[in-house]
């Protein structure tokens, strides 16, 4: 048997719920960028170098983590770049060091961009023919919420606009939002792997 169109699209939506956390951290930065210059005395420079280390990891990584992908499969994979994306904006939370926030950046750039291409993946394993198209789209419009509610917590989020601090603490939750769909998403294919035919992996190409 084949999973039930609901059971499928139920896993887009927690994947996406993953996208989403993660690109809520990655755009955490901006709205607080006059805040961290006012408070922290960094300059523009450092405010471009949060964004750059990111940058850098990224180029220095998504090679290997396609190559992780295949050897490890979607779950897996998710679930290893979630918890780094995790991890680094619990670390960016709790520090006010400019040298360790470079290394949470980094870091978030070691899990954020090979995460994309797992979570690209595993839609394909999922949704075939006409659907994926869509699937793609949903996916990456739920993650890009994830970018306007960072650019309006000012808004939303306003009981923590009293510092720096305060924003950074709550991106550090919704970063945890990441990690809590990346395990939703494993729990569910291993649930459907022992119910439904998935289809077998093929060969990978060198």
């Amino acid at each position: 048997p084949q999973p039930s169109p609901r059971y499928r699209w139920a896993v887009l939506l927690v994947i996406s719920l993953a996208m989403f956390g993660n690109y809520y951290v990655y755009d955490s930065i901006a709205p607080i960028a006059d805040m961290l210059k006012a408070d922290l005395g960094f300059s523009d420079e450092n405010i471009g170098q949060l964004y750059s280390v990111y940058s850098i990891a990224a180029v220095l990584v998504l090679l290997i983590g396609g190559v992780v992908i295949d050897r490890f499969g979607t779950a897996k994979s998710t679930i290893l770049f979630a918890t780094v994306c995790t991890v680094a904006s619990v670390l960016m939370a709790v520090t006010s060091d400019l040298n360790v926030m470079l290394v949470s950046r980094f870091l978030l750039g070691l899990g954020s961009e090979p995460l994309i291409v797992a979570i690209t993946t595993a839609l394909a394993k999922w949704f075939k023919g006409r659907e994926l198209s869509f699937a793609f789209g949903l996916n990456l419009t739920i993650a890009r919420l994830g970018s306007v509610s960072a650019d309006w917590s000012p808004t939303w989020a306003r009981f923590a606009y009293d510092s720096w601090h305060g924003p950074l603490v709550v991106a550090a939750v919704i970063g945890l939002l990441c990690l809590a769909a990346a395990l939703g998403y494993g729990a569910l294919e291993w649930i459907a792997a022992r119910r439904y035919g998935l289809g077998k992996a093929g060969q990978t190409d060198k």
